[in-house]
């Protein structure tokens, strides 16, 4: 994305830019599948059957075309949160949804989203409220407390400075999830305990790898819990509305995991990874010195070794282990000397056979029985 100084930061015209830009790559990304929305095209569907298909499902250009006679392009905005002098993406694709395009991310709507930036927050915006300042930060302390004192257990993490993290990760809320229920009851509501509990049994749900009916129906009614305990926060004065991005898209989770199966396989922090071992892994093995051309240099290396990988593994030469070879060629070994023991074996008894059949038959023609 273009940047500017900040004297022209704030600019409209550079904000309009900035945006419209953004919409036209997206647009011209995206181009290839123009074509598919707009003539029907024969594809193979999971039951094995060809059908003519088109992608999307509606056509938004209408709305928007219908928005636009509404009022005023700051009543657009103040009500829709519509940008009307902007061309939006979607233009380009006639049965293009903006709503389907929103997959669900368990990482940053449910976990670092209504668990960490929500819910954590606003406990202790309860605390202050209720208690006043230098009571909750008692109270505080001894949650961080509790938190230091878990013991270790297998897939428990161990939090020695308590919560206070001058940079959250997912990996640190996920672990904080499985603790911070323990830590915060005696000090708050009970309904806030249990609008914590269902929020992890919400995700704990939507994280499974196979999704059934039974489960659609927990996650609908964890779904409602989580809202109906959440209240308690509106009613003491701590939020004033739950018309928040992160709270509303729980409420689709049950309507996209329906059409796109299950978001296990859509977080973010699969892509998250990604990032990991393309650029701040990279970033940390360079010298810090012209640090990008380092690190294409190390991304560059890194493919041609998972390549090599690859074709090492077609022509089988990655089999196993360097000590499974030498224990499998001493095994080839020691079966060839056996079964060279037992023809050399073989051939002595054969041979013996043939000197004791030539005494006996010397000892008759001798007269030696008579």
């Amino acid at each position: 994305m273009p940047k500017t100084t900040k004297k022209h930061a704030d600019d409209p015209k550079f904000r309009k830019f900035r945006c419209q830009l953004f919409h036209s790559s997206l647009s011209r990304i995206l181009a290839s599948l123009r074509p598919g929305m707009s003539k029907p095209e024969i594809a193979k569907f999971r039951d094995g059957h060809f059908r003519h298909s088109t992608s999307g499902v509606q056509d938004v250009s209408l709305i928007h075309e219908a928005l636009f006679e509404v009022g005023t392009y700051g009543e657009l905005w103040t009500e829709f949160g519509i940008v009307a002098d902007l061309i939006p993406f979607t233009n380009d694709f006639p049965r293009a949804d903006i709503h389907e395009t929103m997959a669900p991310d368990i990482l940053h709507q449910v976990i670092k989203g209504a668990f960490k930036d929500h819910l954590v927050d606003w406990v202790e915006k309860y605390l202050v409220l209720t208690h006043g300042r230098t009571e909750a930060d008692r109270i505080l302390d001894d949650i961080d407390h509790r938190i230091v004192a878990v013991a270790s257990f297998s897939g428990l993490r161990r939090f020695p400075q308590g919560r206070s993290f001058k940079q959250w990760t997912g990996d640190d809320s996920k672990a904080l999830m499985k603790v911070y229920i323990l830590a915060i009851e005696g000090h708050i509501p009970t309904n806030v305990v249990r609008a914590f509990h269902a929020l992890l049994e919400f995700c704990y749900l939507v994280r499974r790898n196979t999704i059934t009916k039974c489960t659609m129906d927990e996650i609908q009614d964890a779904v409602s819990c989580f809202h109906q305990y959440c209240e308690v926060f509106k009613t003491s004065g701590v939020i004033s509305t739950f018309s928040l991005p992160q709270q509303q898209s729980l409420m689709h989770y049950a309507h996209i995991i329906r059409l796109f199966s299950t978001p296990n396989g859509l977080c973010s922090s699969i892509t998250k990874s990604k990032h990991i071992k393309a650029v701040k892994e990279p970033w940390r093995w360079s010298s810090k010195y012209k640090v990008l051309c380092q690190m294409l240099v190390t991304n560059q290396r890194l493919s041609k070794l998972a390549a090599a990988r690859v074709d090492f593994e077609n022509r089988g030469m990655l089999k196993g282990t360097c000590l499974s070879a030498e224990l499998e060629a001493l095994t080839t070994v020691g079966q060839d000397n056996v079964k060279k023991m037992n023809l050399k074996g073989t051939s002595l008894d054969r041979q013996r056979q043939r000197t004791d059949g030539g005494r006996i038959g010397d000892m008759r023609e001798g007269g030696f029985w008579g």
